[in-house]
């Protein structure tokens, strides 16, 4: 029979190091190719993400009358990254311009020069950071990314805060990595 009895210690001992506090990441995206100029703030900028849930579909086949729930696809998940706007809208601009690089407003085509999976996709990866920072215990890779769609910006005189807006990504898959970098989910 299990131990019911209430003891604190024996909880912290469970949760070690205190836990992983949501406030320690950062956030890297490597852009496509052909998407414009390199983005090296967004690790400051980006100010949270939501790391997708994992499920695997079930696929329903019978026998004789009788349902049974085999594992099927993984489903399709996506990430959001919530960024803060400098000035310039540099992020904006960057994140704009490879969306009308997959599809323009005005033609509804693809850039020619994309073609390539990896010439419109990039990478982005979300990493958990210790609470000394030395290192990441958990790294999320997001493989073959690209942004789905951009949140606007509310502008108002009633306001002094500065602009955010949430970026939705599209990816192939995702692995994640411990602190080595040893992967140890996903396909290395």
């Amino acid at each position: 029979m299990a131990d019911l009895a209430f003891s604190i210690d024996t909880f912290t001992e469970k949760l070690a190091s205190g836990g992983a506090l949501g406030s320690l990441f950062q956030c890297n995206l490597v852009t496509a190719q052909g998407s414009g100029s390199v983005i090296n703030d967004f690790k400051f900028l980006c100010k949270g993400a939501t790391l997708p849930g994992s499920a695997v579909e079930a696929a329903t086949v019978t026998y004789m009358g009788r349902a049974i729930q085999l594992p099927g696809n993984r489903a399709a998940a996506q990430l959001t990254t919530s960024v803060y706007n400098d000035e310039g809208m540099e992020i904006r601009n960057h994140i704009e311009n490879w969306m009308e690089m997959l599809n323009s407003h005005r033609t509804n085509k693809r850039e020619q020069n994309s073609v390539e999976i990896n010439s419109y996709t990039g990478s982005l990866e979300v990493q958990q950071l210790s609470k000394d920072g030395n290192k990441a215990t958990k790294t999320y890779e997001f493989i073959q990314a690209f942004p789905a769609s951009t949140g606007d910006i509310a502008v108002s005189w009633a306001t002094n805060d500065i602009e955010t807006f949430d970026i939705v990504w599209n990816f192939a898959y995702w692995r994640a990595k411990d602190s080595s970098g040893k992967v140890i989910a996903g396909q290395d």
